[in-house]
């Protein structure tokens, strides 16, 4: 979100909204999104910060937007996870640019929650909501026990995708594999395991990569270190996005950059950007 409307929000100035590149871990990085989350407690809140991210990518000459969002962090003042998500899609609705949602689950949260919060997705099915994830700690919080709810969004008809392969094992990957997904958000840490890359690679996983915020998770040492470029020499079918404008306090024309920076051609990154579109869920 902006942060300029998430302090007229929060009446103070000087949040701590932006990631430092020094940030040490993933489970510090999660915590830059707080500020952010605070101010997101009202319909009239949700629907201006969804409709301002469409404002914002449609300023970059982007033309299919999905945005993923976590509902269960929306409750504080009462809102339900419905009005939630009917909030979000009003934003959306409203944007000059095709967008759509993507629901995500928190991994720190049960299974049962994630179940009924699947459920209740699926309800928008066709209708904004296009499909299922699960974010938050992968380190303290596997993605295996929220198999049901994956289960349940697919019964629903959503897509699915998860995040994984920014913190802790390689093997990550591979237990968000096992949830039947079409899409993992990040997955960098996976492919230091030949045998994970193969995998990926056979099965038309597409890999939806965020260099900074993988770099200020700590994925990778140094942009230098991304795996992006060899990933796509590779024949692994990837995308380029940001993670968030704001905690990574970037731009997706600035991923492009950075990624133009390490050495990858112009026909490499439009053909990230063509997998982007073959691969979207709307």
């Amino acid at each position: 979100m902006r942060r300029s409307t998430a302090e007229e929000l929060a009446g103070q100035q000087g949040l701590r909204m932006v990631a430092p590149d020094d940030c040490p871990s993933q489970a510090e990085y999660i915590t830059y999104f707080e500020p952010a989350i605070a101010v997101m407690q009202t319909e009239a809140a949700l629907e201006r910060i969804a409709l301002e991210v469409c404002l914002d990518s449609a300023a970059e000459n982007i033309d299919y937007l999905e945005v993923r969002w976590a509902p269960g962090l929306h409750l504080r003042q009462g809102l339900s996870v419905e009005r939630v998500i009917r909030a979000v899609l009003s934003g959306l609705d409203a944007a000059p640019i095709n967008a759509v949602a993507i629901v995500c689950a928190m991994r720190q949260d049960t299974p049962e929650v994630n179940v009924e919060l699947a459920k209740v997705a699926g309800r928008f099915a066709g209708k904004g909501v296009v499909g299922f994830d699960l974010a938050g700690d992968e380190v303290r919080f596997p993605a295996s026990p929220q198999a049901p709810a994956f289960a349940a969004a697919r019964a629903a008809g959503l897509h699915l995708t998860c995040h994984a392969g920014e913190a802790g094992d390689p093997a990550n990957v591979e237990d968000a594999l096992r949830l039947g997904v079409e899409r993992i958000a990040h997955g960098v840490i996976g492919a230091r395991d030949p045998r994970i890359v193969d995998r990926v690679r056979t099965e038309g996983i597409v890999l939806d990569m965020c260099p900074t915020a993988n770099w200020k998770c700590k994925a990778v040492q140094a942009l230098s270190d991304h795996p992006l470029p060899s990933l796509v020499r590779a024949g692994v079918r990837c995308t380029i996005s940001t993670d968030s404008r704001t905690v990574a306090d970037t731009t997706l024309t600035h991923e492009f950059d950075l990624m133009s920076q390490q050495g990858m051609t112009d026909a490499e990154l439009r053909a990230c950007n063509a997998t982007a579109h073959s691969a979207k869920f709307g």
